[in-house]
């Protein structure tokens, strides 16, 4: 919780500074949006091969690395301006590869802790399990805008950069010093903690899972589960992006809110998903327990994208800002309600090999989040910010139907699954 704490930090930081930035170096909306996309590159074309490492040689390691790049490029916003002016490059261009290299370290993070919580908890654990994945990432979302703003407005945006790479430096320096890739490894855990995450472990039946030998991607790509499910995540991304990048810039030119206003606004839809991403999680895990998996995965999915929808069309259509701007920040606090059933998915589905598949899932959703930061520009400038979010809406309701087709009772691993 929290790495995925410090990873929202050190994404969010720039869309709480991109304010400053753009009127510091005249860079427009779209220009911004390209800064945006620079990050979700690097994130989603890196998702796969740091998630095919984590299954090879477990998540310590590789998340040690990809802490600390994404560190270092957080770090290094600081310097890029001064960068730009020595070399002659443009502070746009300079911009954009920081951030892409920011996202390169930060594509490791999300399919790694999944698999920590692939082997480090039971079975029906894992819905709650990976709401608190995604809660951490509601946490960090929480803090940001408002730590960030504060830092703006005494500081200068600069500092907010140089502070967020710090706390990063802390988290990967303490996970380092902690973790262990498997719970046997860990001195700390017993044998009948090992019996209640892995069943039959203590009669040899069923070893806990470690390094995989070998990913098999062809029977990844040829499962409808598979296919539904990374799907499902792409058209989820596109309306979390909207969320993460716009949200702020929504309730300052749209809203009409000051700069410490919006920030503070800025943090609802992050609380909002820090407290309902462990719930959609639990209740997906209850439902389970008295159907099956996959009515519960199921279950939860349609009522968090459902609501979602409602809430968000029905905020973005309200005129009076005080009830628009919480039934916005509900709308995407149940879209994580929702999303934490897709990572556990990834467990249910592909047990063994769970980083590579939620890495895979992970980058379709980030290639929605780049036509996310693109798109939603493109129709804020042209037509307006109301048009902009009622396609976001119709874009919830599909991921919530394309999950339909994503079985969770059956793992890929299973001979003569889909």
């Amino acid at each position: 919780m929290a790495i995925m704490a410090v990873t929202a930090l050190n994404r969010l930081n720039l869309s709480i500074a991109g304010k400053y930035i753009e009127e510091e170096f005249s860079f427009s909306t779209i220009a911004m949006g390209g800064v945006f996309s620079a990050f979700l590159w690097g994130y989603g074309l890196f998702q796969i091969p740091w998630g095919y490492v984590c299954d090879r040689f477990g998540p310590r390691r590789t998340l040690t690395a990809s802490i600390f790049c994404f560190a270092v490029g957080s770090g290094a916003m600081v310097f890029a301006p001064r960068f730009a002016a020595a070399t002659g490059v443009s502070a746009l261009a300079i911009f954009r590869i920081v951030r892409f290299l920011t996202g390169v370290g930060e594509a490791a993070v999300s399919s790694n802790v999944t698999r920590v919580i692939a082997s480090w908890t039971a079975v029906r654990e894992r819905g709650f399990a990976s709401g608190l994945q995604v809660c951490g990432l509601g946490l960090g979302g929480t803090l940001t805008p408002i730590a960030i703003a504060w830092t703006m407005v005494h500081w200068g945006w600069r500092v907010s950069f140089a502070i967020s790479a710090a706390l990063a430096f802390v988290v990967v320096a303490l996970w380092h010093w902690y973790a262990t890739d498997w719970p046997e490894e860990n001195p700390r855990v017993n044998e009948q903690e090992l019996r209640t995450i892995h069943p039959g472990w203590q009669n040899g039946n069923a070893r806990p899972q470690q390094a995989a030998t070998k990913v098999p991607w062809i029977k990844m790509l040829t499962s409808v589960s598979v296919w539904a499910l990374i799907l499902g995540y792409g058209f989820q991304g596109y309306a979390f992006y909207v969320y993460y990048n716009w949200f702020y810039f929504y309730a300052v030119k749209l809203r009409g809110l000051d700069l410490m206003h919006a920030a503070a606004w800025t943090s609802a839809p992050f609380l909002a998903m820090a407290v309902l991403s462990p719930v959609g999680g639990w209740f997906s895990d209850r439902v389970a327990r008295v159907s099956d998996r996959r009515k519960g995965r199921l279950a939860a999915v349609w009522l968090g994208m459902g609501v979602a929808a409602l809430l968000l069309y029905t905020g973005n259509h309200l005129s009076v800002t005080v009830l628009a701007l919480p039934m916005i920040a509900l709308a995407a606090g149940f879209t994580m309600f929702a999303a934490a059933n897709f990572w556990a998915s990834c467990i249910d589905l592909a047990p063994g090999y769970s980083a590579s598949l939620s890495a895979l899932m992970n980058t379709v959703g980030s290639i929605g989040g780049v036509v996310s930061s693109t798109v939603t520009a493109s129709i804020a400038v042209h037509r307006g910010w109301v048009p902009a979010l009622d396609v976001a809406v119709w874009v919830t309701i599909g991921s919530g139907l394309l999950f339909t087709m994503v079985n969770a009772n059956r793992s890929i691993e299973e001979k003569g699954s889909a």
